[in-house]
């Protein structure tokens, strides 16, 4: 029996550790779930912490998942996963009636579930507890070692956090994710005389970066982009810098003058959605989306350009695809095989 009630904590904790590591890959898109939850529930004077609110939220719910299946202070995380279940479950009934247009984001980007689907995987989760926990008095002790294994996790998964937080999601599961083909209706821009130059973003070999809060662009952001735009252009990319701002108010914020001779003018939340960094570059080919980077680790090397020209677009996108994919795959195996084996 109580072989029984652990492959049940260990199936739910594998539950909230995946939903949690997919949130806090993307917490710049976990934010702006939350931002939905908070405009629902009018609750908008708390959205200008909704990015760390949602991570903190990401990572709360890995550890959780990671003690579960460890095993670890079993009648502790009962009671904490058993509250949060609760939590769960009456939000998303609240949501199923009132049916608002959201996605629940359990998964990030990853999965996208509707109301109905999301009720019943919390419903199942609720069961899998009972059958787990009831009675609380009967849940037996962990071997010491589990607590070794937790904490390797623990700190792997705030590892983990930290790493996501300074750049892009090691996996894209967004409308723009790599391999993507453009065309004129999926991503639109215009220029300072407010003419839609779409068609810019499909043709050849192009360089985009995009700022979605160019408020936070200062002077060592701007050299840094204005010089990543020089070196690009002159590598043989068409270089297009996507903000969302207007022309007239883009003029007031002192771009340096070469930066704006590239300026475009975009959607905010479709500038997020194409790269998650404020400042990150999207390398396009015939409208295919090859790559991306984050503002930290911009390709500025005139050597690494040459060699990215010189190479053919779908090698290019190719490499990257499966670096990431083992790096991620590579990851989750390493967390369950010490939660699990250690």
């Amino acid at each position: 029996m109580n072989g029984f009630k652990r492959i049940c904590a260990v199936i739910m904790g594998m539950v909230l550790l995946i939903a949690g590591i997919l949130k806090m890959m993307d917490p710049v898109g976990s934010g702006l779930v939350m931002d939905e939850y908070f405009k629902f529930f009018h609750l908008g004077f708390l959205k200008p912490a909704s990015r760390i609110i949602a991570t903190a939220f990401a990572l709360i719910e890995s550890l959780l998942g990671a003690a579960l299946i460890s095993g670890v202070w079993r009648k502790t995380i009962a009671i904490i996963s058993g509250i949060l279940m609760v939590f769960f479950t009456a939000i998303t009934i609240f949501l199923y009636i009132a049916h608002p247009a959201m996605d629940c984001g359990c998964f990030g980007e990853a999965v996208h579930l509707n109301h109905a689907q999301t009720l019943l995987k919390n419903l199942i989760l609720d069961a899998l507890w009972c059958l787990a926990f009831i009675p609380l008095g009967k849940l037996g002790l962990p071997q010491r070692i589990k607590y070794v294994s937790f904490s390797l996790a623990a700190i792997s998964l705030v590892l983990f956090l930290l790493f996501s937080a300074l750049s892009i999601p090691l996996r894209d599961y967004t409308k723009f994710k790599p391999g993507t083909e453009l065309d004129e209706t999926t991503l639109s821009f215009y220029d300072a005389n407010y003419n839609y130059v779409d068609s810019l973003a499909l043709e050849g070999d192009v360089m985009l970066i995009s700022a979605y809060d160019a408020d936070k662009f200062g002077k060592e952001e701007t050299e840094r982009v204005t010089a990543f735009a020089e070196q690009a252009s002159a590598n043989g990319f068409t270089v297009l810098f996507l903000v969302v701002s207007t022309p007239d108010e883009i003029s007031e914020k002192g771009f340096n003058p070469v930066l704006l001779t590239f300026t475009y003018f975009g959607d905010r939340k479709e500038l997020m959605t194409l790269n998650r960094s404020n400042g990150g570059v999207t390398y396009i080919s015939d409208g295919q989306i090859i790559r991306k980077w984050a503002y930290r680790n911009l390709p500025n090397d005139n050597l690494e350009l040459t060699a990215l020209k010189s190479k053919a677009p779908m090698d290019v996108l190719l490499a990257r695809q499966n670096r990431t994919r083992a790096l991620f795959q590579g990851f989750t195996l390493y967390l369950f095989a010490v939660l699990l084996l250690l």
